[in-house]
């Protein structure tokens, strides 16, 4: 177990050095980048991107989308609160991922709200001031919101907006977050030596760095970034990889040599 342990701090080391030197593989299409996101998720980020593109494409009108998302900066802007209606919007989207996974309280909740008898007298609004209160919002801007899209009969595209909402401040604080698997737990140095570099490939003034451990990559590390969720980190569209695993993958390829007995090679050092 120690040989392993360090022979895998040797090959993390040696995979971080090409990475600064940059002696980098080509980013590659993450494999189920798109995929990867749930069907609901996946529909509202390929709407998303339509909306945009149309806008884009109509010059001089903006989706209705862009309108919303735009009010709610400037309405929070105006109230000091853009850092609570942030919080608030994060609430926003963590509610609706757990009614997309299906938790049984919370979506019962929600669809008595909508659909059920609870509903029955209850008006637009007054459905949307019970669905804030469900969500906890901390701001006094984001209840006002709701209200608002529920006069205006648009609160069925809250999620939406959310999604946009997030996406949006990622693009103008130009924060790109990235997602570092290791074969073992990476140093404070070598994190901010990602950073780092990882500033230099994609531009950005900023790296969101988050990072996992596991130890089936046999040693060194990958890096997934360009998210089509940036918030969540879901759906990388690009990758770079410097893991073992990789390495012996594509020798066991090239020489036709079982990947397991390569793999055990490197647990035994025979």
């Amino acid at each position: 177990m120690a040989r392993r342990s360090t022979g895998t701090a040797i090959v993390l080391g040696l995979g971080l050095g090409l990475f600064l030197s940059g002696r980098a593989p080509e980013p590659t299409a993450f494999v189920g980048g798109a995929a990867a996101l749930s069907g609901g998720s996946r529909t509202q980020m390929r709407a998303l991107t339509r909306k945009v593109e149309d806008t884009e494409q109509v010059k001089g009108l903006e989706s209705p989308l862009k309108i919303y998302m735009k009010a709610l900066v400037d309405a929070a802007a105006k109230k000091g609160e853009s850092v609570p209606v942030t919080k608030d919007i994060m609430k926003v989207r963590k509610f609706y991922k757990l009614i997309l996974d299906d938790q049984l309280e919370i979506t019962q909740k929600y669809l008595d709200l909508i659909n059920g008898q609870a509903s029955v007298e209850m008006t637009d609004v007054g459905r949307a001031e019970e669905i804030s209160k469900m969500m906890g919002m901390e701001s006094t801007v984001l209840p006002g919101f709701f209200r608002f899209l529920a006069k205006k009969r648009r609160f069925n595209g809250l999620s939406m907006i959310a999604d946009y909402y997030m996406e949006e401040l990622y693009k103008e604080q130009n924060i790109v977050p990235i997602r570092v698997t290791s074969a073992q737990t990476l140093t404070d140095d070598q994190k901010q030596s990602i950073r780092s570099k990882m500033k230099k490939i994609t531009g950005a003034a900023d790296i969101k760095l988050v990072s996992t451990v596991n130890a089936d990559l046999l040693g060194g590390f990958k890096v997934e970034y360009n998210f089509l969720d940036a918030d969540n980190m879901r759906g990388p569209e690009n990758a770079l990889d410097y893991s073992l695993k990789t390495v012996l993958q594509k020798a066991a390829v090239g020489k036709g040599v079982l990947l397991d007995e390569l793999q055990d090679a490197v647990d035994t050092g025979r």
